[in-house]
């Protein structure tokens, strides 16, 4: 097991990797950077490739990179689904990403429907976001786009996220999350039609139980039209639901015994049919981990769980210690647990066992060689926040 930095700087806070793996094995790693910790991602967008199967990694504005092809928001790139048709049409799909405005056009932006909080760090500014789904798509290797976008009515937030996947029959599956008027959670995905370009309709994903706070899915096809998706959600294990047409219709959501507290998963389909699932495990001790499934997903190997970080629980740079928290009342999932742990961010305390450390949000790869390539983001004991990947052997 071979452990790698993508990029790490002191001062600088650098999270939520991406992954691309280019069709001639090249790799690329993108992500957000700012200078205080940054969970809306309004930070500064960097693309690193890799020649040598992750080992080491160089900023690269290669047009062929995915994650380098034009997207509205530093939020877009890091929350839309990318991939080269079959055709080699070049395809984008997800929501529109948070934006930065000055903060006397808040009247604007509330009138406009669009969500609004105080930037993080700059006075004077807000961020935003619309919302809306979007689709753009190049059938001259980027260098036209043609783009579409769709309000989406009825809801107060609502984010794609990018473990989405193509089909094998060309149809593109994006989860997409999101909150309603109402107050309720909506777990969604935004399928296409077969030739991914058109046909686009938001779907429900699955039960939508208030308590449950499913979000943050990723998918996997098993096989030809049978698709399994793996969700975050409050109880701390992930949830499990499956389509048997294709992403049109979704059973009913049943937790696996898979631990992920607070952190979602990633599936990828290794060559050999196994699929793998990678996560952050936000509980001591912290890193990253992994579990295969040799049935297609029904079952998942949790006795043989993968540890491929264990290192990991150190608070971020900008975040200090100030007055330890009571352990045993944290020691929770859902809305208990949010609001304790809210509570407890809000008065500066900080402690490892809360779940607020800075780690996760793994995607794999499987090289050439059949090599594992996990990237994911992590802060260990010098509190740097920065994205590193693991070479492994599944």
């Amino acid at each position: 097991m071979e452990h790698h930095i993508i990029y790490k700087k002191d001062g600088v806070y650098a999270a939520f990797p991406q992954l691309d793996h280019l069709a001639d094995g090249r790799l690329a790693a993108s992500f957000s950077i700012s200078f205080k910790r940054d969970h809306h991602v309004i930070g500064d967008w960097h693309v690193l490739a890799s020649e040598d199967g992750g080992r080491t990694w160089s900023p690269s504005d290669d047009p062929a990179i995915p994650h380098n092809w034009p997207a509205q928001s530093t939020r877009e790139y890091s929350d839309r689904f990318n991939d080269v048709l079959a055709d080699g049409t070049y395809l984008c799909a997800g929501s529109l990403g948070s934006e930065v405005w000055d903060e006397d056009r808040r009247g604007e932006a509330e009138a406009a429907g669009m969500r609004v909080w105080p930037h993080p760090w700059l006075e004077g500014k807000i961020a935003v976001r619309a919302l809306k789904l979007f689709v753009q798509y190049s059938e001259d290797e980027g260098r036209t786009w043609v783009r579409r976008e769709w309000p989406v009515p009825g809801f107060q937030q609502v984010v794609a996220f990018s473990r989405g996947t193509m089909l094998e029959d060309g149809a593109v599956l994006v989860p997409v999350y999101g909150v309603d008027t109402d107050g309720n959670g909506r777990n969604m995905v935004w399928r296409s039609g077969p030739e991914g370009k058109r046909g686009w309709r938001l779907l429900p994903l699955g039960n939508q139980a208030r308590d449950m706070h499913i979000n943050e899915s990723a998918f996997a096809e098993t096989e030809p039209g049978r698709v399994v998706a793996l969700s975050r959600n409050a109880n701390g294990y992930f949830t499990q639901m499956w389509s048997d047409d294709g992403g049109r219709n979704w059973s009913e959501p049943l937790l696996t015994d898979i631990w992920g507290p607070h952190s979602p998963p990633h599936l990828l389909r290794l060559r050999d049919g196994r699929i793998l699932c990678t996560y952050g495990y936000r509980r001591r001790p912290m890193g990253i981990r992994a579990v295969l499934s040799d049935d297609g997903g029904e079952t998942w190997n949790t006795e043989n769980t993968v540890i491929l970080r264990e290192d990991g629980g150190t608070p971020t740079q900008s975040m200090a210690i100030t007055e330890p928290p009571d352990l045993e009342s944290l020691r929770l999932s859902g809305d208990e647990f949010r609001k304790r742990v809210g509570a407890a961010v809000i008065r500066g305390y900080y402690e490892p066992e809360n779940a607020r450390p800075d780690l996760g949000y793994a995607i794999s790869t499987q090289l050439e060689d059949g090599t594992i390539l996990s990237v994911y983001y992590i802060t260990l004991d010098d509190g740097i926040t920065h994205c590193a990947c693991t070479r492994w052997e599944a």
